[in-house]
């Protein structure tokens, strides 16, 4: 009898442990990156226990409860949950994000980031998030990558047309004052007006903000298409007081002499001016994409994921974080590589967390720890009547 209520004692005390991982999980419903965990229940037998009895058929240990095997993690991915946020990621697929904490390496699929007052990359408890540089994990800090230096224009292209009926065509506006950076990025405007010399060709004047001529050159026209070997203009521009710089005016593309009217127009040009970092984002490969106040992009370092031979390697942490297990190996690579999957901005992995699995596990634990207590209620009852009975 008194066996019997120890093994009603085990059935209590481990339905109970099974109890708290149901309530972690219901708990940590909401939790990003968070993975559910079960208990694993054994049968506890001491082999060979007759108590002096001959064994049958069938017969052998006398079993003394319940035990347990340990929590088993379910590492399956988690509900996607759309944020808005570029800087939330979400795996799809393989791999973990590493993370530092207190000088270890740890492992997460929680993907709510964010540059901190240093301009390194951080979770939402301040941890350092690694990126991948050269075989080594390195911290993502783009306090450096905080300026796009200037460039000096080299091409200036055109489009529209170039009227051919008059001998010098009317000037479009947007031919004044055209931008041309130079290689401090101080904008230097130029002019252009054009005469038309006859066969095609037309005389192009070029000049600066004050009308001083710069250059002069010719392109050409034949059946109203630039002439392959006489459609730019080339010239070394020296403002005072910077270094020169050369500069074409392209009028390759999109430029004809078929109609009257003139709508000639710069299209582009490929110089700027400094520019300071506005915002970043990171984009499917995991590279940190940067936009600068003059336009540019640029790219800074690129996160590492991690993968493992089996998920049994790691061992739960709080955060809904990871540690590899004595022994483990982690993989090192990039978003998009052979065994790894990409990342989703502006999303983020939730738990996965089954609730209609959780309540059924809740009420399964509910009824054992109860057979249990009965268990223990009708042998207790028993031993108080074997007392009785020995009494008279």
């Amino acid at each position: 009898m008194f066996d019997t209520i120890n093994i009603g004692t085990t059935g209590l005390l481990t339905h109970a442990q099974g109890l708290r991982t149901v309530g972690n999980n219901l708990a940590n419903v909401n939790t990003p990156g968070f993975k559910s965990g079960q208990l694993a229940f054994t049968d506890l037998f001491n082999q060979g226990a007759g108590g002096g009895q001959p064994e049958g058929p069938g017969t052998g240990g006398s079993g003394t409860g319940l035990g347990t095997l340990g929590t088993h993690i379910n590492f399956k991915a988690g509900l996607d949950t759309s944020t808005g946020n570029p800087l939330d990621l979400n795996i799809d697929g393989n791999g973990f994000y590493a993370i530092e904490r207190d000088g270890q390496i740890l492992y997460t699929r929680a993907g709510g980031f964010h540059f901190d007052e240093k301009g390194i990359l951080v979770n939402a408890a301040g941890e350092h998030v690694k990126a991948l540089a050269d075989g080594k994990l390195v911290d993502v800090n783009v306090e450096t990558l905080n300026h796009s230096a200037p460039k000096a224009t080299a091409k200036v292209t055109f489009h529209g047309n170039l009227t051919s009926t008059v001998t010098t065509p009317p000037i479009n506006p947007s031919l004044r004052s055209i931008a041309v950076y130079d290689a401090d990025g101080v904008n230097r405007p130029i002019n252009l007006s054009f005469k038309n010399t006859g066969g095609g060709a037309f005389e192009v004047t070029v000049t600066d903000a004050a009308g001083a001529t710069l250059t002069t050159g010719t392109i050409k026209f034949a059946s109203g298409f630039p002439v392959a070997d006489a459609n730019s203009v080339s010239f070394s521009y020296a403002p005072a007081g910077t270094q020169a710089f050369d500069v074409r005016l392209d009028f390759s593309d999109n430029v004809t002499s078929l109609v009257d009217q003139t709508t000639l127009s710069m299209a582009s040009q490929d110089g700027y001016t400094a520019g300071v970092r506005t915002d970043q984002s990171i984009d499917g490969n995991g590279t940190i994409k940067l936009f600068y106040s003059n336009g540019q992009t640029g790219d800074g370092p690129r996160l590492a994921l991690a993968n493992f031979r089996s998920a049994s390697e790691l061992e739960e942490r709080s955060g809904s974080a990871f540690a590899l297990k004595e022994g483990g190996q982690a993989t090192y690579g990039h978003a998009g590589d052979a065994t790894f999957g990409t990342l989703r901005a502006g999303h983020l992995e939730g738990s996965n967390v089954d609730l209609a699995e959780e309540f059924g596990n809740l009420i399964l634990m509910q009824r054992g720890y109860q057979a249990s207590s009965h268990v223990i209620s009708t042998a207790n009852e028993m031993i108080q009547q074997l007392f009785d009975m020995a009494r008279r």
